[in-house]
């Protein structure tokens, strides 16, 4: 059983390192095969990243589409992340401006010809994963740059005031929490989750273990479920940078642990025995909190609290799964 990442298809390198004190791999999702970031593909070549594209097809049409869809939001715009901050309540793709009416305003096609063609919702779902991807690439990576900005700043301020060690060493375990806390992008959060979910209705190797750090994302699931119940409390795990034998039958018992939750869903918390990592305290510490959506496959479970409009036509057989669980990782 892999957690599968939402909802987004960009996982930065702190997240990724915050998910895998738990997990040995994490799914994430890709629209398409096109521009899979770099970044992401080491990872999967360390095993730390399992890279899946529930849909393949249409890469040269995305392609093109985005390609006229950078050039349409250099002229209006300025860029995909004017677009997302300057219009958080439009979701392209989704409403005003669809594919059919960027192509409009860019090749000058009569607006009544495009309206008389059907939408392809889940062509438009990919393409807009692939614009949000690409902005939370360039927020991560100005995030991190202004981060090491106000560590050098602060070093600097800390050497001309000739502060003790003591004070030192606080102040740099918070400034390493700061540069290890990945400013997930919070813009259209419920737009994120309606086109993420297009993806999951395809993916035909889905577990019903899903796994996010986005607290807004959680918690618009959990005000759209309130039979959701914490299953599951662990804090204070410690951060790992290599893999070791103990890490990984701790990892191994926690998914057992899991496993038997899913199949019995009457057994509390209590129930389920975590053995702690606490020996390594080295300041860097992850919390995890599970919640049980039970009765309600993931298929089910996204699509009620995702849908909206027109749902998609589902292609994946559906899950033998009964029940599904969301995971919350903080840090």
């Amino acid at each position: 059983m892999k957690p599968i990442y939402f909802p987004f298809t960009y996982i930065s390198e702190p997240v990724l390192e915050a998910l895998s004190a738990f997990f040995k791999q994490i799914v994430v999702y890709q629209p398409s095969s096109l521009n899979v970031p770099e970044s992401m593909q080491k990872q999967a070549i360390s095993n730390l990243l399992e890279i899946r594209i529930p849909v393949k097809g249409d890469e040269n049409k995305i392609d093109n589409i985005l390609k006229d869809y950078k050039s349409w939001a250099n002229i209006h715009q300025g860029s995909e992340m004017a677009f997302f901050k300057t219009k958080p309540d439009i979701i392209p793709f989704f409403g005003e401006l669809s594919t059919s009416q960027i192509k409009a305003d860019i090749k000058k096609k009569k607006r009544k010809q495009q309206n008389k063609k059907k939408r392809d919702f889940l062509l438009n779902a990919r393409i807009f994963l692939h614009i949000a991807q690409e902005f939370d690439m360039q927020n991560w990576g100005i995030n991190k740059d202004l981060l090491l900005l106000e560590e050098k700043t602060l070093d600097l301020i800390d050497n001309l005031k000739g502060e003790d060690d003591d004070e030192l060493l606080f102040q740099g375990n918070d400034r390493e929490k700061a540069l290890r806390t990945d400013r997930q992008s919070d813009y259209m959060t419920h737009d994120r989750i309606i086109a993420w979910t297009h993806m999951l209705q395809y993916d035909q190797d889905m577990s019903n273990l899903f796994i996010t750090n986005s607290r807004l994302a959680i918690e618009h699931l959990l005000e759209k479920t309130p039979e959701a119940k914490i299953v599951l409390s662990i804090d204070s795990i410690p951060l790992i940078n290599s893999r070791d034998k103990k890490t990984e039958k701790w990892q191994e018992s926690l998914i057992k642990q899991l496993e038997l939750v899913l199949e019995n869903p009457l057994s509390s918390s209590e129930d389920i025995k975590i053995e702690s990592l606490a020996d390594r305290d080295n300041g860097k510490k992850v919390l995890l909190t599970l919640y049980l959506v039970q009765g309600k496959s993931p298929y089910n479970f996204f699509t009620s609290s995702a849908w909206h409009k027109t749902p998609v036509k589902k292609i994946n057989k559906e899950a033998v799964f009964n029940n599904t669980l969301i995971g919350f990782v903080e840090f």
